[in-house]
C-alpha cells in the first residue's frame, strides 16, 4: 500500500511557473499607466543597452496603432513604442517613426517577444520564442522622463490591446539574452539590480488578481477594465430626497419642494417637484468617476421634466439626455442605460419646465464592477505548488502526486493555446445560404471570432464533437436540402481547413453528439429520404484514427435537434424534436456501447434547437425554439446523477443557438432562422446568472457544427 505521510505528497511535476497575467479587454481608455517621469531613461537607457520584454496573448486587435507598451516621449525621437499595426508588431524608435518588424503574433497563443538595444553595437533586435526576427541600426539617446503606457495609448491615435500581457519588464543597462537563439524564460522574470544605472526599472503583468503590482516598488494606476476596484455606493448623494429638496444639490429658477403626494408612482411618498416659472428650473450635482469605468444611471420621474448625463453644468453637454430606465418591449424587463466616464467629473441635471411641475425620485449613478477575468498564463514552467483543480493521480507504488495549476490552466499545457471553441459551418438565411466557414474563439477571453479555415461541403445541423485535439463534423444539411453522411474533422492547435474522417451509416441532418477524448457518438437526427423521419440509431468512431462510424445502440425514441453535454463517461441528449418538441432527458454511458436511458425531464417547457454545453459535472441547456416562439431560458442538471433539471438564467437573446465550453464557461453563439444573428454571449458554468455579451461571430448563421479543445466530456484528461 502506498505510504501516505505527509512527506510523501509531492507538488513536483506541476507545469506552471508563471502565476500571473493581465488581461486587456480592448476598449479605449482601459490600460495600465505610471505617473510621468516615475521611469527616466539615464545613462543605463538614454545611452546603454536595455530589454524590453514580456508574454502576449493576443485577442482581435484594430488596424491602427493598438498598444501594447509605451515609454512616451514628449519628444519624437526619444519615445519607445511597441504596438500592432494590421497584425504585425511595429516600433517607434530608431528613426523617430514607426518601423515595422513584419512579425504577427499568432491569436490565442502565447509568445515571448523581446526587444534588446545593443548600444556599442548600434543595433536593436527583437526576438519572437527566442529568435530574431527583426534588426535595425539603433544607437538612439533615449535620456527622457517617460510617461507609462501599457494596452493603450497616450492620445486617440492609438487603439486599446485586447488579450493577455504577462511578465513585463524592462531593464537598463544590461542585455538580458546574449544569443539570437535563446529558450524563452521557463520562470517569472525577477528583477536585476547591479548599479542605479544597471538595473529593471518596471515589472509588472505578474498578479492576475491584482494588475497594479509592480515588483520594483513603482506605483501603477489602472483605467477601465483593468481596473478591479469598486464602489458599490449610489454616487447621487439625497438621490430620495430623503434630507430635503434641495441638499447636495445646486438650485436655480423656479422652485424645488418636496412632495408626498403619487405614492403609487414613487412608492415611498417623498419626491422633489421643481417647477419652472419664466423659464426652466434645475438642480445640479457633480459626481466623481474614473475614466473608462461604466456607470449605470437611473431615475424615477412623471415625465412633466427633464434629465442628463453631463460633462459640464449645462445640458448641451450631455452624454445622456433622459436617465430614465425605458421597457423593453421583447421580455419586459428594465433596459439600463450607462455610459463610459473619460473625465473624472461629471453632472447630473435635473430640470423642471416652464409653468408646469417635474416629479423625480431614487436618481442613482452606480459604478458597474469589473469582471475579474480567467487566469490565462505562459504554458511553461514547474510549479511545485498544489492547487486541488481535478482529480489525484497516483504515479507511482510510493508516491502520490496532487495535480498542480487550475483545470482551465492544464488546458493550455495540453494544447499549448488554451481553451479553443469552433463554429463551423451553418446556415445563412436569408441572403449567403448554406456556409463551409469555420471561426474560432478565445473562450477565456472576450471578442470577436476569427475565421480558422472551411469545412469540405456546407453542411448546417450536423452533429458536432471533439477531444482534446480533434474537432469534428457528422452528417448534417447541405444545399441540396437532403442528409449526408460525411464525417470530417479538424485539427483544432491549426488554423486550416477540414479532412475527409470516413462516412456514417445513415445520411442524416439535425443529430448530435457528444464525447469524451476517445470516442465520438452522434446520435438520432432525420433521415435523408422522405418524409425525413426521425432516426433512433446511435454510433460511433475513434477519434484518433480514421473510418466509419460503428453501431452503438438505439436511442429509446427516435430524436433529432436536442441538447447534448458530456462527462467523461455519460453523454446526454436534452429536450429535441420526438413527434413533437419534447423536455425528456435521456444518458448513454460513452466508454460501452447500448441503448440510451431515461435520465429526467427538461424544467417548464419541451424545447428543440437547444444548445447544451458542460463542464463534466453540470449540463446546461440553452435556448431553443419552444412553440410558438423561441425561448432565451437557460436550465442545468448535474450529470453525474439523475434528474429533472434547475433554473439557471437567461441568454441576452431568445435563439436557437450554436454553443460551445471549457471547463468554466459556456458560450452561445448565433441563431435565429430565419432572421440570423452573429452576436455570442457567455455563462459561467458554475453560476446561476443571466448570460453576459461576449463578442461577435463573422457571420450570421443557425444551426451550425460546433465544439472545443476543453469541453465536459474532457475534465478528467486536462
Amino acid at each position: 500500500m502506498a505510504n501516505l505521510r505527509t512527506n510523501n505528497l509531492s507538488g513536483e511535476g506541476g507545469r506552471n511557473a508563471y502565476r500571473g497575467s493581465v488581461f486587456f479587454n480592448g476598449e479605449e481608455n482601459s490600460y495600465l499607466t505610471l505617473a510621468s517621469g516615475a521611469i527616466i531613461s539615464g545613462t543605463g537607457f538614454g545611452t546603454g543597452d536595455f530589454t524590453v520584454e514580456f508574454w502576449i496573448n493576443q485577442g482581435v486587435n484594430a488596424g491602427n496603432y493598438t498598444n501594447l507598451v509605451s515609454l512616451y516621449a514628449s519628444t519624437n525621437v526619444k519615445r519607445f513604442q511597441v504596438a500592432f499595426l494590421s497584425s504585425t508588431i511595429q516600433v517607434y524608435t530608431h528613426s523617430g517613426s514607426w518601423a515595422d518588424t513584419g512579425y504577427a503574433p499568432t491569436a490565442g497563443v502565447y509568445e515571448h517577444i523581446a526587444f534588446q538595444r545593443d548600444y556599442s553595437g548600434s543595433t536593436l533586435k527583437m526576438y519572437a520564442n527566442g529568435e530574431e526576427k527583426w534588426s535595425a541600426s539603433n544607437n538612439r539617446d533615449y535620456d527622457e522622463a517617460f510617461e507609462t503606457y501599457i494596452g493603450d495609448g497616450p492620445t486617440a491615435a492609438y487603439s486599446a490591446f485586447q488579450g493577455y500581457l504577462s511578465n513585463v519588464r524592462i531593464c537598463m543597462g544590461h542585455l538580458v539574452y546574449s544569443s539570437n537563439y535563446f529558450t524563452p524564460p521557463t520562470s517569472e522574470l525577477k528583477v536585476h539590480y547591479i548599479s542605479e544605472n544597471d538595473k529593471t526599472i518596471l515589472l509588472c503583468c505578474q498578479d492576475s488578481d491584482d494588475p497594479t503590482q509592480e515588483a520594483t516598488g513603482k506605483t501603477i494606476t489602472a483605467y477601465g477594465g483593468v481596473d478591479f476596484s469598486h464602489n458599490p455606493d449610489n454616487l447621487i448623494k439625497n438621490g430620495n430626497f430623503d434630507v430635503s429638496a434641495t441638499a447636495e444639490w445646486t438650485h436655480s429658477g423656479g422652485s424645488a419642494a418636496l412632495g408626498t403626494g403619487q405614492s403609487g408612482t414613487f412608492n415611498d411618498g417623498n419626491h422633489l417637484v421643481l417647477t419652472g416659472s419664466g423659464g426652466y428650473a434645475y438642480l445640479r450635482q457633480a459626481f466623481t468617476t474614473k475614466i473608462g469605468r461604466t456607470y449605470r444611471v437611473n431615475a424615477q420621474s412623471n415625465g412633466g421634466d427633464n434629465s442628463f448625463i453631463s460633462t459640464s453644468t449645462s445640458e448641451s453637454d450631455a452624454v445622456i439626455t433622459d436617465i430614465r430606465s425605458t421597457t423593453q418591449t421583447t421580455n419586459g424587463r428594465v433596459a439600463e442605460k450607462n455610459f463610459v466616464a473619460t473625465q473624472t467629473t461629471y453632472y447630473v441635471i435635473l430640470r423642471g419646465n416652464d409653468g408646469s411641475a417635474g416629479n423625480f425620485d431614487t436618481v442613482s449613478v452606480y459604478e458597474q464592477e469589473t469582471p475579474i477575468p480567467p487566469k490565462v498564463l505562459p504554458p511553461i514552467g514547474a510549479d511545485a505548488g498544489n492547487t486541488f483543480g481535478g482529480a489525484i493521480s497516483m504515479n507511482s507504488s510510493s508516491w502520490m502526486y496532487f495535480p498542480t495549476g487550475r483545470t482551465e490552466e492544464r488546458v493550455i499545457v495540453n494544447n499549448n493555446f488554451g481553451a479553443r471553441g469552433l463554429i463551423m459551418g451553418g446556415i445563412t438565411y436569408p441572403g449567403a445560404g448554406y456556409q463551409n466557414v469555420i471561426e474560432s474563439i478565445q473562450i477565456a477571453s472576450l471578442g470577436n471570432a476569427v475565421d480558422f479555415g472551411d469545412l469540405i461541403n456546407k453542411p448546417n445541423a450536423g452533429a458536432g464533437f471533439s477531444s482534446k485535439t480533434r474537432g469534428f463534423v457528422a452528417g448534417g444539411n447541405t444545399p441540396d436540402g437532403n442528409g449526408i453522411n460525411v464525417i470530417q474533422f479538424v485539427t483544432i492547435a491549426t488554423l486550416g481547413n477540414a479532412t475527409d474522417f470516413g462516412d456514417a451509416g445513415y445520411s442524416r441532418a439535425n443529430a448530435r453528439g457528444v464525447s469524451n477524448n476517445t470516442r465520438g457518438v452522434y446520435s438520432g437526427g432525420e433521415s435523408a429520404s422522405s418524409p425525413n423521419p426521425s432516426i433512433n440509431n446511435i454510433e460511433f468512431i475513434t477519434m484518433s484514427t480514421s473510418g466509419n462510424g460503428q453501431d452503438f445502440g438505439d436511442l429509446f425514441d427516435a430524436g433529432s435537434s436536442y441538447a447534448t453535454a458530456s462527462s467523461p463517461t455519460r453523454g446526454l441528449n436534452l429536450g429535441g424534436y420526438r413527434d413533437g418538441e419534447v423536455n425528456v432527458i435521456d444518458m448513454i454511458t460513452i466508454a460501452t456501447t447500448g441503448n440510451s436511458i431515461d435520465f429526467g425531464d427538461l424544467i417548464n417547457t419541451a424545447r428543440n434547437g437547444n444548445g447544451g454545453v458542460s463542464n463534466g459535472h453540470r449540463g446546461i441547456v440553452m435556448g431553443g425554439y419552444s412553440s410558438p416562439a423561441r425561448t432565451n431560458t437557460i436550465q442545468y442538471v448535474t450529470i453525474q446523477s439523475m434528474g429533472n433539471a434547475i433554473d439557471f438564467g437567461d441568454l441576452t437573446d431568445a435563439r436557437d443557438p450554436g454553443v460551445t465550453s471549457s471547463l468554466t464557461r459556456g458560450i452561445a453563439t448565433s441563431g435565429d432562422y430565419p432572421a440570423n444573428t452573429n452576436i455570442i454571449d457567455f455563462i459561467e458554468i458554475m453560476t446561476t446568472a443571466n448570460a453576459v455579451d461576449f463578442g461577435d461571430m463573422l457571420t450570421k448563421t443557425s444551426s451550425p457544427q460546433t465544439c472545443s479543445n476543453a469541453h465536459g466530456g474532457l475534465a478528467d484528461d486536462m
